[in-house]
């Protein structure tokens, strides 16, 4: 076999494994389908053409190719049975290339298919439905990260410091993915500690979102708010009820934040930029 190598790695049940390390199949091909934007139009009598409602973007597909060898056909038929079974898991998985190393794709393989059976070797083409309709960073914007590492050019970063952790009540988010957090859909979790008398709210005036958390709490006394996605909690605890209902997004780009009714502020933002 001639050719480049990629790594190809699956993240399943909390750690990075390996096709090439714990198959013995190599990955020679990695091929990311493009994005397709789906657009929904409506006409109005009277109107020419039409108006744009609404646009979201498709699942993708993923198409891999990998080459197993084998010393015998008893080899070869435990080498294929157990590569099937890794890879027709019950639950979904992320995907990690060499080519894309800050990002991850969580995937659902649609097709596995013998391409060429030789004497001691075979190919196998598999098609990954990545059906979230993106990629993601691999890591979140709290944890610790090296751009040479676990970053990767394409992601919209700089050689800047990103902050995501605040003590004073006027501050900016930045957003690096192509794609708006939404929390009803994407991880974000924000926490807010100080000395509130009631009222403490979280205003992003980019997107007009607004959260308030109505009664006091102080982190004197080891009192921390939460919200956990949609989720909003009180030292872990649901306390939805006694909120706004009020949910955060963050749009792509600068986020201007604004944090009131909060003295000794501070407050953590995490979460994962988001793909094309």
């Amino acid at each position: 076999m001639n050719g480049y190598i990629i790594d190809l790695r699956f993240f399943k049940n909390g750690q990075f494994l390996s096709l090439k390390d714990i198959l013995g199949v190599e990955c020679t091909d990695f091929q990311r389908k493009s994005p397709t934007l789906n657009v929904e139009y409506q006409e109005f009598s009277g109107s020419n053409g039409s108006r744009e409602v609404n646009s979201s973007f498709k699942a993708f597909e993923i198409e891999v190719k990998l080459y197993l060898e084998f010393k015998t056909m008893y080899d070869y038929q435990l080498k294929e049975t157990e590569l099937y079974s890794f890879l027709s898991d019950d639950n979904s998985y992320y995907i990690v290339t060499d080519r894309e190393p800050g990002k991850r794709y969580l995937v659902r393989p649609s097709s596995i298919s013998l391409e060429e059976l030789g004497i001691r070797y075979a190919t196998y083409s598999v098609t990954f439905n990545a059906f979230r309709g993106h990629s993601e960073s691999l890591t979140s914007t709290l944890s610790e990260f090296d751009l040479a590492d676990e970053w990767q050019f394409s992601q919209n970063l700089e050689s800047a410091d990103y902050e995501y952790e605040f003590d004073v009540s006027r501050f900016e988010v930045f957003n690096a993915g192509d794609f708006a957090i939404d929390p009803r859909e994407s991880e974000l979790n924000i926490t807010l500690q100080g000395e509130s008398l009631g009222n403490a709210t979280i205003f992003n005036r980019t997107t007009g979102d607004r959260f308030i958390y109505y009664p006091e709490f102080s982190t004197n006394l080891g009192q921390t708010v939460t919200i956990d996605r949609v989720y909003p909690k009180l030292n872990g605890v649901n306390r939805g009820i006694d909120t706004n209902l009020g949910l955060i997004t963050l749009a792509p780009g600068i986020n201007e934040i604004e944090i009131q009714n909060v003295a000794n502020v501070k407050s953590l933002w995490d979460f994962r930029y988001l793909y094309k």
